[in-house]
């Protein structure tokens, strides 16, 4: 009984000494296995060189819409995609320079919390202002009288964005509150990744992580599902009303539509291929590189979507492209 006693008192010790019950950990350790330094740097120098070129097709696009006054609500939309997608591509490089070639694998909790609330802020606008396209354009074409009233007049699109991007900020914040409810068993962790994201960091936990885990995948499965339903069923009806018309307005939405397809199936195939290759591929250097992909492609490939297929932004990325290529030839 005495030896039983004293066990359990040098349990409830150490477990006071290691998680000191409702204190965060000072540091987060991460650490990509199998990397190293000169990979590391031609990697981020590769990433960069991409990131840089995404940044000024953003850019072009953006100060298409701004040039054209945001005349309609869906140069707004567009606008804030390409904010998105900037926002995201330079969240993921800028923690991948972090952690490799700035050699800082050793960050603070609330540096980690900072990385986290970056990261899922970027996601939800991205797949908020994918759906707020698809609402915009179903609200258009099947009630128009009810859609110029409240959304292309009297500001209707901002502020139907600025509720969106709300929410969007919102949701970012609970992850990072739910973040701050995990249990962990040292002053110190330990995630095989080169950013902090919430489940390698709940993985790394030793305590109730069922709750916070069960939220934050559900929240995320709900963001996706509804942007998801609304990107099909939208194009379904869209499809099915323009497709044995000829008429101008028809033509244009069905134009439209296809557009903002083409960069939903970018969006949804950049992730799913990063689940996959998360779930199924365990080479960390490898997924590493995915990761990398998966986040500057959005910001590659939707801005010339959007500048090659809206005539409103054509000029001017084309113009952009123009410059560009006199700067390469010109070297």
């Amino acid at each position: 009984m005495k030896y039983l006693s004293h066990y359990k008192y040098l349990v409830f010790t150490e477990r006071l000494n290691l998680t000191e019950d409702g204190v965060l950990p000072l540091k987060v350790k991460l650490n990509i296995p199998g990397s190293n330094l000169h990979n590391g740097r031609f990697m981020f120098w590769l990433f960069l060189a991409i990131m840089l070129i995404s940044v000024f097709f953003n850019f072009a696009v953006i100060s298409a819409c701004f040039y054209r006054r945001f005349n309609s609500p869906m140069l707004l939309y567009i606008a804030l995609a390409s904010i998105a997608d900037t926002f995201w591509g330079i969240v993921g490089v800028s923690s991948f320079f972090n952690s490799t070639i700035a050699s800082r694998l050793d960050i603070t909790f609330k540096e980690c919390l900072v990385q986290m609330f970056c990261l899922y802020f970027s996601l939800f606008q991205q797949f908020f202002t994918t759906w707020m396209m698809y609402v915009d354009r179903h609200w258009a074409i099947f009630w128009p009288y009810s859609y110029v009233a409240l959304v292309a007049n009297k500001g209707g699109a901002a502020k139907f964005a600025t509720i969106v991007w709300a929410i969007g900020l919102l949701l970012s914040i609970s992850f990072v509150a739910a973040a701050t409810q995990l249990v962990f068993c040292n002053t110190t962790v330990v995630i095989p990744d080169f950013i902090c994201a919430f489940f390698p960091l709940a993985k790394s936990s030793c305590g109730n992580s069922y709750l916070p885990s069960t939220y934050t995948i559900t929240l995320l499965f709900l963001v996706i599902g509804l942007t998801g339903f609304t990107v099909m069923y939208s194009t379904w009806c869209i499809v099915r009303k323009c497709r044995k018309s000829t008429e101008d307005a028809n033509v244009k939405a069905l134009h439209t539509c296809f557009t903002q397809l083409f960069v939903s199936v970018i969006h949804f195939l950049n992730y799913l291929v990063m689940i996959m290759f998360k779930r199924f591929v365990r080479h960390q250097t490898f997924g590493a590189i995915v990761d990398l992909m998966g986040i500057t492609t959005p910001a590659l490939i939707n801005p010339l979507i959007f500048g090659f297929r809206v005539h409103e932004i054509r000029p001017r990325l084309t113009m952009k492209l123009v410059f560009l290529k006199s700067q390469f030839s010109s070297d």
